[in-house]
């Protein structure tokens, strides 16, 4: 266990009316006595003094509350200073702080010691960059689901299923197969058992398609052809002048993104190029492309069309194999011009509202539309309490692929020792996820994803 006592801001760097300096390791507690003239103090309760450096210059004056290694973040002795927000005073601080034999902490490191300390485990520790990073009311809940234990819950309880599994096929390993009382009841019941978790197992791995969307937004995608209003669209939505609007088409060149909340969704919307088989130019091209290949990916689209144009748009096919009636809503834009094409013929499965944006004319329906197509789309709307990362699909993968290798065996009972194996080896996977197996190297890579004095 680590013993050396270390120090970080765990505010954000820059002015401002408070900064928070923290502490954790065994030189706290004197650090805190150092600064508080009473001989006796209570935990948990902030105390006013000056901060005097090692040559006695007053910093600041502060506020320092102690916690004890019992009732800590980190479970080790710990001090919170609030200084001024004034990053010379913070400076000073710290520079004073290292002088009396501190370190500064690294990226997670406050965070790290709680999990080696046993305060969290490793699902909960990776929750708390999440509550921290959370953009949005749904991934904000999700993630608090986690720290509060939900998918560690879960993790376990199909742990401890397998590990009643793995008693009964170490009894029929232990023991004669005349001393077994019903050889077929036995290898159902742990065969049942292996199929309930693999089922949850696989439950948990298909949370993961609803990451992108609950913590980055619904990507979402406005397409169309030249001058057909899709940056008006993308400025409308945004309620400011982001996208430049010209009569020119080919204007938009590049894909612009902007994230935006409509009701309870984030919508990551990108204003693309506009879509036509004789491009202007190489560059014009690259926009196009672009925007094609923006499209293959994403979770909603907007197909916007103008109602004055002689002819239909023309969406390429890869896109179109792509749109429903749940992840596509066609915007018939310019309504207040004369109709020169029947726009009935466009895409006629799918959602569509008929507006105005220049003039006004019916915008406002347009969110409210939005919400009412992709509240039909589970996968954009799915209600999840837990919600598993990249690296816990990897886990849950390499531990399902032993329990789908026991079910192949199970009617052999020439292989019920390696069945023993396979539900170790899932047992000892599982455990990465929670931090019950140990491994040094995945852990540093956890957390130099946090931030420092985290």
């Amino acid at each position: 266990m680590q013993r050396d006592t270390i120090v970080a801001l765990a505010t954000p760097a820059g002015v401002s009316a408070i900064a928070v300096v923290r502490v954790s390791g065994p030189l706290s507690q004197s650090l805190f006595c150092r600064f508080i003239s009473k001989s006796e103090f209570s935990p948990k309760t902030l105390y006013h003094c000056k901060y005097l450096s090692r040559e006695g210059k007053t910093l600041d004056d502060i506020l320092m509350v102690f916690f004890p290694s019992v009732g800590s973040y980190t479970g080790e002795d710990a001090v919170e200073i609030y200084c001024h927000g004034n990053m010379l005073i913070v400076e000073n601080i710290l520079a004073d702080l290292c002088g009396r034999g501190f370190r500064f902490a690294e990226s997670g490191e406050f965070t790290k010691r709680a999990f080696l300390n046993g305060k969290l485990d490793l699902c909960q520790a990776e929750a708390v960059a999440d509550v921290i990073h959370a953009t949005n009311e749904r991934a904000m809940q999700v993630a608090q689901n986690q720290l509060s234990g939900a998918l560690s819950d879960r993790v376990n309880t199909v742990s401890r299923n397998l590990l009643n599994a793995l008693a009964e096929v170490e009894i029929g390993i232990d023991f004669s197969d005349d001393e077994v009382c019903d050889e077929k009841t036995f290898f159902h019941d742990v065969l049942q058992k292996i199929e309930a978790a693999t089922k949850e197992l696989k439950i948990l791995i298909e949370s993961n398609k609803y990451h992108s969307v609950i913590n980055n937004g619904i990507s979402t995608v406005i397409l169309g052809e030249p001058n057909a209003g899709k940056s008006s669209l993308f400025n409308f939505l945004l309620g400011e002048d982001r996208a430049i609007v010209s009569e020119i088409a080919g204007t938009t060149r590049d894909i612009i993104s902007e994230k935006i909340v409509i009701g309870n969704n984030v919508l990551k919307i990108c204003d693309t190029a506009g879509l036509r088989s004789k491009a202007v130019g190489e560059i014009e091209q690259t926009g196009i492309a672009k925007a094609i290949t923006k499209a293959s990916n994403a979770d909603f689209f907007l197909i916007v069309m103008n109602i004055n144009s002689n002819t239909l748009p023309s969406i390429p096919w890869e896109i179109v194999n792509r749109l429903n009636d749940q992840n596509t809503l066609v915007v018939i834009n310019k309504i207040d011009l004369p109709k020169n094409c029947i726009v009935e013929d466009f895409l006629p499965h799918l959602d569509r509202i008929e507006i105005s944006i220049k003039n006004e004319t019916n915008p406002w329906s347009l969110k409210t539309k939005i919400l009412e197509v992709t509240s039909r789309n589970k996968t954009l709307n799915h209600d999840v309490d837990i919600m598993v990362n990249a690296r816990h699909v990897d886990i849950l993968r390499r531990a399902n692929a032993c329990l789908e290798a026991i079910q192949s065996k199970m009617l052999q009972p020439l292989y019920i020792e390696t069945i023993a194996s396979d539900i170790r080896q899932s047992l000892e996977t599982l455990g990465e996820i929670t931090g019950t197996y140990d491994n040094e190297k995945m852990l540093d890579l956890i957390f130099s994803n946090f931030c420092i004095g985290k």
